[in-house]
C-alpha cells in the first residue's frame, strides 16, 4: 500500500507543476501583449504630442513677426496682445469714423502713412502664413482669425458707440481695400486669414481711463482707436 501511495503523490504533483507553468506562460504572453499595446499607444501619444509642441512653437515664432517692428506693434504684456503702437485720433461726434482729413483730428497725411505702413506689413505678414502653410505639412491645418475691432470713448449713448465703433473699424477695412488695393477678405486670402469687423463701443478690456473717470477727459478720448487681433486657429 505505502508503494501505490508514493505512485500516486508524484504524478499528481507533475501535472499541478505542469498545470501553473501553463498558467504562469499564459500570463506572461497576455501582459507581455498587454506591455507591447501599451507601449505603442504611448508611442503613437507622445509622436502627437510632438507634433503639436512643433505646430506651438512655429505658431509662436510666427507671432513673433508682429514684435520685429516697434515703431508699428506694441505687445501688451498685461492682455498678452499685440497692439497698433501709434493713436489715430478722431473727432469727437457719431459722424467722425471715416478715414478722411474731415474725421482724422491729428495730422492726416502722417496717419495715412502710419496705416499704410501697417497694411503693407501685415499683408507681408500673412503672405509669410500662406507660404508655410503651403510647404510645411505640419502648419497645413494651421489658419488664422484677423479681427479688425473699432473702439469708441464712453462720451453719449451706449447704443450709438457701438455703431460708432463697427463704422471705424469698417472705415480702416476699406481705406486699405481703396487705397492700397489690400484686400483680407479677398478669396486669395480665405485659406489662411479669416477675416471679422467688429465693434465694442465703450466696451472691452485694456481701456484707457479704467476706471472711468468722467473728468478725464482727454485718457478716455484715446479710446477712440482700432485693436487688431490675429488669433490662431489649429484644425485637426
Amino acid at each position: 500500500m505505502e508503494i501505490k501511495k508514493k505512485d500516486f503523490f508524484w504524478p499528481s504533483y507533475v501535472d499541478l507543476l505542469t498545470a501553473l507553468f501553463a498558467v504562469v506562460l499564459v500570463l506572461f504572453i497576455l501582459s507581455y501583449y498587454n506591455f507591447k499595446s501599451k507601449k505603442e499607444e504611448l508611442e503613437k501619444v507622445v509622436k502627437v504630442k510632438e507634433q503639436e509642441a512643433a505646430i506651438l512653437n512655429k505658431v509662436k515664432a510666427n507671432l513673433k513677426l508682429f514684435e520685429t517692428d516697434k515703431e508699428i506693434f506694441l505687445y501688451d504684456t498685461v492682455y498678452n496682445r499685440i497692439q497698433i503702437a501709434f493713436d489715430i485720433k478722431f473727432k469727437m461726434g457719431y459722424q467722425y469714423f471715416q478715414i478722411s482729413p474731415n474725421d482724422i483730428e491729428t495730422d492726416y497725411s502722417q496717419t495715412t502713412n502710419k496705416l499704410d505702413i501697417l497694411g503693407k506689413k501685415l499683408e507681408s505678414i500673412i503672405l509669410k502664413f500662406r507660404h508655410q502653410k503651403m510647404t510645411d505639412s505640419t502648419m497645413k491645418d494651421i489658419s488664422y482669425l484677423m479681427v479688425i475691432s473699432g473702439s469708441a470713448s464712453r462720451w453719449g449713448d451706449e447704443n450709438e458707440n457701438y455703431i460708432l465703433s463697427y463704422k471705424r473699424a469698417l472705415s480702416l477695412y476699406k481705406y486699405w481695400k481703396n487705397s492700397l488695393g489690400i484686400d483680407f477678405d479677398a478669396s486669395n486670402f480665405h485659406d489662411i486669414i479669416e477675416l471679422q469687423i467688429a465693434g465694442i463701443g465703450a466696451g472691452g478690456v485694456g481701456r484707457y481711463n479704467t476706471p472711468f473717470n468722467p473728468q478725464n477727459r482727454r485718457d478716455e478720448e484715446k479710446n477712440q482707436r482700432f485693436i487688431i487681433y490675429i488669433t490662431p486657429k489649429i484644425g485637426k
